[in-house]
């Protein structure tokens, strides 16, 4: 059973350091706030941290790490990086994994730039990445976020991951089923994907994800808090993507500013079949939210047939060879299960 906290402000984690709080609030504002969200993070996070300041060349900026409870020695790490330096991360410590959403929503509280940049601690930023999507933004006042051109490990492009058009049924389909991998030349998956985007210059898109993302402070002040029902992660970028749509708010990804993206940060410490359970779970919260009650509960039950398809290509050998037949088999039972009895989910809406 997922359960939900419905109390956040009241477990919510105070400054972890009196003096720092007090040196922040005696410095002017600055022009950028960058909120790391970390839980065991130990890998990834003095990799992203070092990339900050050549990102960062003319900018003045704070750097805010909200700790989702870590048991490894991620603090540690982040207080090492930091120690004697001027523009040493403000740490916000919780004792419990708040998960994604909630730990971005209580930093950007904590935080005072004009501009608010989300920045997974498995990213590593390129020399003048933020700086360039600040300029692109002053230069730009219709623009309510931006975000940089992520690569992989070995500086293959990301884009099929990072830009994506706001998902309807159809697509949701496509992803549930696989047809982007069965069909990988078909139009509806080219269209989702964007693979007919010309990324040159700034281009509007509709749904970056969230790895690196800027916004301007006064947009997600006048939109809200991300939504805090889809956690531990996942479509909580969607999600705001779509509001921040409907809000007439214009996003964009600048391919001269560039984020390297090395991914696992929010696998590698869940199991295969708490990851497929809570992926479904939060896909079918999204379809609740925003589509007509008749396709939320079509898609439950399409869910519920792309495992069971899921379970055989496992038994027959192509499907997560990786993670073993049986284990494949029975975390899709199990995602099964918990799609079969609806999940648990929260009435409260954003």
């Amino acid at each position: 059973m997922i359960e939900v906290n419905e109390e956040v402000e009241d477990r919510r984690p105070r400054l972890s350091d009196p003096v720092q709080a007090a040196r922040l609030s005696s410095i002017a504002v600055p022009d950028l706030s960058i909120v790391v969200v970390t839980w065991n993070s130990a890998r990834w996070i003095e990799r992203c941290l070092r990339s900050i300041p050549p990102a960062c060349e003319g900018l003045a900026y704070e750097i805010v790490v909200y700790d989702n409870g870590s048991f490894d020695d991620t603090l540690d790490r982040v207080e090492q990086w930091g120690a004697g330096d001027a523009l040493a991360p403000h740490v916000i410590r919780s004792s419990n994994n708040d998960g994604f959403a909630a730990a971005t929503n209580r930093a950007f509280k904590e935080s005072r730039g004009r501009y608010f940049f989300m920045l997974n601690p498995d990213c590593e930023l390129a020399p003048l990445a933020l700086t360039r999507l600040v300029e692109f933004m002053e230069s730009d006042p219709s623009a309510a976020a931006a975000a940089p051109l992520l690569e992989d490990e070995s500086g293959e492009s990301q884009r099929e991951f990072q830009l994506r058009r706001l998902p309807t049924f159809r697509s949701l389909l496509s992803e549930i089923f696989a047809f982007a991998k069965l069909l990988p030349r078909n139009r509806a998956t080219a269209h989702y994907r964007y693979r007919d985007l010309e990324l040159t210059s700034p281009q509007r898109i509709e749904q970056p994800a969230a790895a690196a993302l800027l916004i301007r402070r006064e947009v997600f002040d006048e939109v809200g808090p991300l939504d805090e029902r889809f956690m531990p992660a996942w479509f909580e970028d969607v999600d705001y993507s779509r509001r921040l749509a409907n809000a007439g708010k214009a996003m964009y990804v600048v391919p001269s500013a560039v984020a390297r993206h090395y991914g696992g940060a929010s696998l590698e410490h869940l199991s295969f079949s708490r990851f497929n359970e809570l992926w479904y779970r939060n896909m079918w919260l999204y379809a609740r939210k925003w589509f007509g009650e008749g396709e939320a509960e079509a898609l439950r039950w399409a869910i519920m047939l792309g495992l069971i398809l899921r379970s055989f290509a496992a038994l027959i050998g192509i499907a997560h060879p990786e993670v073993g037949k049986w284990r494949a088999i029975r975390a899709y039972v199990h995602a099964m299960g918990r799609a079969f009895h609806r999940w648990t989910v929260s009435s409260r809406s954003s």
